[in-house]
Parts: structure tokens; sequence; C-alpha cells
């Protein structure tokens, strides 16, 4: 990663010794050694070290200010952003009432009245959808098969007959667009009879 480079390239310059175009005095005071009025020659130590740690210090900050201006936003796209359960993976079996729990990584969970904002949404549960997926644009409906978290929820209960499922949490935008297949995981899990 070159901005990392750079810090790390930095902060190693940044804590080599110092070494200047100045001499030291019989009296303590640094002198330069290049031609300059006398107010200029002499700069005591304590001023040359408080100078010193100034530029370092304001350089590190401007540094990281800069490193952390160009790093990416925690929605921005890359292959981190997804969604997954929490407590349940692909062939688990579970009661026939059942609280599912969801996470999504790169985007933000805001509720559907914060509004469109680029890069967040909430979940959306599919059952038994025969496509993987909702696609990309594609409002999600509302009706008995898609269940919608517009509050933002991390998790919902759903109650299902015994047998295989197919599960799909979908992320999508505050208009229930779908962020598509990169924002969408399918499980199947089996409810058992009670």
């Amino acid at each position: 990663m070159p901005t990392m480079k750079l810090i790390i390239s930095f902060l190693a310059l940044a804590a080599a010794p110092l070494s200047l175009a100045w001499a030291p005095q019989s009296s303590g005071v640094f002198r330069r050694t290049a031609s300059m009025s006398a107010v200029e020659k002499n700069v005591s130590v304590m001023d040359q070290s408080n100078s010193r740690r100034q530029f370092l210090g304001t350089s590190a900050t401007a540094a990281m200010a800069a490193a952390l201006a160009t790093a990416t936003p925690a929605y921005a796209k890359g292959p981190k952003n997804s969604v997954s359960f929490s407590n349940v993976k692909d062939g688990d079996t579970v009661p026939p009432k059942f609280t599912y729990k969801f996470e999504v990584e790169g985007f933000e969970l805001l509720p559907a009245s914060a509004g469109n904002k680029e890069g967040s949404g909430h979940h959306h549960l599919v059952v038994d959808n025969p496509k993987a997926f909702v696609d990309k644009g594609e409002a999600i409906p509302f009706d008995g098969t898609h269940k919608h978290y517009g509050k933002a929820q991390t998790e919902g209960e759903l109650e299902l007959l015994p047998g295989k499922h197919k599960l799909t949490l979908q992320f999508a935008n505050a208009n229930h667009e779908s962020y598509g297949k990169e924002m969408a995981k399918t499980i199947t899990v089996n409810v058992k009879d009670v």
C-alpha cells in the first residue's frame, strides 16, 4: 500500500538523528557554519530541539491526515463489502421459529427513513426465492417472501414450515433498491419438525 510505505518511511526518517550544518561551541550554543547575521548565528540547543519537535509533530500530523484523507472510506466499493448471517451457516438445522442475525461490512447500516446516502442501506431477507440475489437496482417487493428490515435492524425472527428453505440476505438502499449479487448471501437451512 503506497500510503503506508510513505508513512513508514517518514517515521523512520523522523526517528533518525538530526544532522544539520550546526557546529557546537564551547558555550553550549550551536552556531551555523555558513555566513549569516549575529542574531541568526546563535541558536540555543533548546530552541533547536523545540523547533525540531514542532516540525516533526506538525509533519507527522500532516502525514497522518493525508493518509486518512486518501484512505478508502468504510463504505467504498471493494472486496470486503458483504453481508452475512452471524448466527447460522449454510446447511444448519434450525427450529421453526428462529431469530436470524445479520451483519454488513463495507457499507453503513442506516434506517430507510435516513434517506438515500451513498454507501448505506438496510437488510432484506428473501425466503425461498429461486434466484440467489435480487438484481442490482431492482426494487425489493413488499410481500410475504421478502422481509424488510428498514429500521436498520440487525436481526429478525422468522417462522418457517419444517423442511429445507433457501434464505437470501440482501442489502439495499433507502428506496429498497438492491445492491445486487455483491451484497447478498444465500444459505439453505433445514427447519426441523417440532
